[in-house]
């Protein structure tokens, strides 16, 4: 599978082009959207459900049917949150099982057992995603932990099909 990363912040692009160096089916680019054609694109449920339709889901990625003619791909992959508990002053955090694992590990991680299942059960496969980071809220040019938890799974995503071949 290709993954194509895009932003407009060229800092933040030059970080994840570090991180993924060496990896031919990853490829940067600066701007809005991806300018190569792209099968679905990554985006946070907070961009995604008020638009494409979906609700926010705390362990599964939902990949979604684009019918709006918008210019974006036919496909949405929204990842989910990690899960969430009350602690005993019932206020909301993380769920202990889940605390450790960066947000962005859980979500990539989702997100491609999402496109396993799909292509799986479907004609047409995923086959390139535009990890669009600032509709995934990644677009931080000091961030180093999402861009390395990103690869983490993109990595183990690639030995899962290697594995399977």
């Amino acid at each position: 599978m290709r993954l194509v990363i895009t932003s407009q912040k060229t800092d933040t692009l030059d970080r994840w082009q570090r991180v993924f160096e060496g990896c031919a089916e990853v490829t940067c680019r600066c701007g809005l959207r991806a300018e190569i054609p792209v099968d679905a694109v990554l985006m946070a449920g907070v961009f995604a459900h008020e638009r494409y339709g979906g609700r926010p889901s705390f362990s599964e990625a939902e990949i979604l049917e684009n019918r709006r003619g918008d210019g974006w791909p036919d496909l949405v992959i929204v990842p989910p949150t990690r899960p969430m508990a009350r602690d005993s002053d019932g206020n909301c955090k993380v769920h202990a099982d889940y605390a450790e694992m960066q947000p962005a590990y859980f979500a990539a991680s989702r997100s491609f057992r999402a496109i396993v299942e799909w292509n799986s059960t479907h004609d047409v496969p995923i086959s390139a995603v535009e990890l669009n980071l600032g509709l995934m809220n990644m677009d931080n040019p000091v961030d180093d932990s999402s861009a390395r938890s990103f690869r983490d799974a993109f990595e183990e995503y690639r030995e899962h099909l290697l594995s399977r071949a």
